[in-house]
């Protein structure tokens, strides 16, 4: 057996155990399909509800008169504005805001933008609530958003909750389509599974909230950190605090637009996973199944990066036309599984996207290319990694599209 069988072996192994385990994440979370009652005891929580902001003009002002309609007494919601020294009107609009609503948004102005864990913890040293609630810019939570939440917190070993987003832009083009149902999968699938089998719930960026006093102890979010959320609920974890998922708890947002907006967004991402799977590696000291459910849910851009090295090593194998008798085995298992996992997803859109038309074909197609772009994508962040490429917090571009009938029910005020 030559290294090209091994290979092709080693990478089949890991594929098949990472497609295995998800499979079952996946059912639970179809499953999953809480039944809850808003009940308050008790006097009502104060919100310190914090938007970090830059470059934001088209979407800054569509969110905060969200947040400003939020169905929840008025003097227990504080609106905490982290404005990254924007170079456009972004600043203009939030301090208009501010005047007009006094006392209800402040507004915290950076001289100089470093990223959103810095804005985060900027507005944390300021926020007086009792629970802090974490939107982005583009964010448009339903009104019933607070009322709901605060149910969840009536449960005192609970220390964070992560909501639902739902795309606003779904009809903006094909890209967007396939983002809004690669998010679908991840919110109502993944996320889902875990939290109806007690694993662990990462954080997502928006539409979060943590109790103050825990994220004061917790020295807030790790500035120098890709995904700030994730490693978030990793320390939170680690301590034995418990992350609820809470798939009733609805805001909108947009997904890139673009293929360059989602390559910056995806291989921050990335990064940020693989360097927080490095980081915290020590949990596996104390091994338990929400541990290694952790580690595992960090391991997607690796095996993003298996798959695409079992595709260069099949195709070298193919090409000299190499020896090994594990070859045709695997090559039948890796392009089968992949051709059968993205031809459902193609035929999916290809039947939904209405009007159907002969030339929604083309989604499958599509698929495909995606799939790649999201492996050379991986890639891409782990060479970044390896070359100690500087860390740079990118944004994502927002540009204020929304399509009138993808937009929930729930978000329509």
């Amino acid at each position: 057996m030559n290294i090209f069988a091994i290979l092709s072996a080693g990478f089949l192994a890991v594929m098949l155990c990472w497609t295995i385990y998800h499979v079952r994440i996946l059912y639970a979370g179809m499953k999953f399909k809480p039944k809850r009652t808003y009940e308050v005891n008790g006097e009502l929580p104060k919100f310190s509800l914090i938007v970090p902001v830059k470059d934001e003009e088209a979407v800054v002002g569509r969110c905060l008169d969200a947040l400003l309609d939020l169905d929840y007494p008025k003097e227990k919601v504080e609106i905490l504005v982290v404005e990254g020294a924007s170079k456009d009107s972004t600043g203009k609009v939030c301090r208009e805001f501010e005047a007009k609503y006094p006392g209800a948004i402040r507004v915290l102005a950076e001289t100089t933008s470093h990223g959103k864990p810095i804005a985060l913890n900027y507005a944390l040293t300021q926020a007086t609530g009792e629970i802090v609630g974490v939107f982005d810019a583009d964010s448009v939570p339903e009104k019933s958003v607070l009322r709901k939440i605060v149910s969840y917190f009536q449960d005192k070993s609970v220390s964070a909750v992560q909501g639902s987003t739902a795309p606003l832009n779904v009809g903006q083009n094909m890209l967007t389509r396939v983002v809004a149902m690669e998010d679908k999968a991840w919110f109502q699938g993944l996320l889902g599974g875990r939290e109806k089998l007690s694993l662990f719930v990462p954080l997502t960026g928006s539409c979060q909230f943590i109790r103050t006093d825990i994220l004061k102890k917790m020295s807030g979010w790790e500035e120098s950190a890709l995904a700030e959320d994730v490693e978030l609920s990793l320390k939170l974890t680690e301590k034995g605090y418990l992350v609820k998922y809470a798939p009733d708890i609805v805001s909108g947002q947009e997904s890139p637009g673009t293929l360059k907006g989602l390559i910056a967004q995806r291989t921050r991402w990335y990064r940020g996973y693989m360097e927080a799977s490095f980081k915290y590696g020590s949990l596996m000291k104390a091994p338990s199944l929400k541990v290694l459910d952790a580690e595992l849910s960090l391991a997607g851009p690796f095996v993003m990066l298996v798959c695409l090295l079992s595709y260069f090593n099949w195709g070298f194998t193919a090409l000299f036309a190499i020896d090994t008798s594990l070859f045709p085995i695997s090559a039948v298992l890796v392009v089968g599984l992949t051709t059968l996992t993205l031809l459902s997803l193609g035929l999916s859109l290809a039947i939904t996207v209405k009007p159907i038309k002969p030339k929604n074909i083309l989604w499958i197609p599509f698929i495909y290319v995606y799939w790649f772009i999201q492996m050379g994508i991986a890639a891409r962040a782990f060479f970044q990694i390896l070359f100690r490429r500087r860390k740079v917090w990118t944004k994502t571009v927002k540009e204020g599209f929304v399509t009138p009938t993808s937009v929930p029910g729930n978000l329509k005020n």
